[in-house]
């Protein structure tokens, strides 16, 4: 079984073990970034919340990374 999500305009089909907001970002090698920000569905997810937030089939994320330079 698969979920259907949007990320950052882009649609994706998941696993269904793709199914926590700390598993989307592990699925998206974002883990590694330091500094990022998810919003779910027009809500900004603390970091604290990342393994207790599910996802669903419809959500949309927006998924913000912050990039240096002068």
């Amino acid at each position: 079984m698969s979920i259907k999500i949007k990320v950052n305009g882009e649609v994706l089909m998941l696993d269904s073990a793709v199914n926590t907001v700390e598993a989307l970002v592990t699925h998206l090698y974002l883990e590694k970034r330091r500094f990022f920000i998810v919003e779910m569905n027009r809500e900004v997810i603390k970091k604290e919340d990342y393994a207790k937030t599910v996802i669903g089939s419809g959500d949309q994320f927006e998924i913000v990374h912050f990039v240096g330079g002068g």
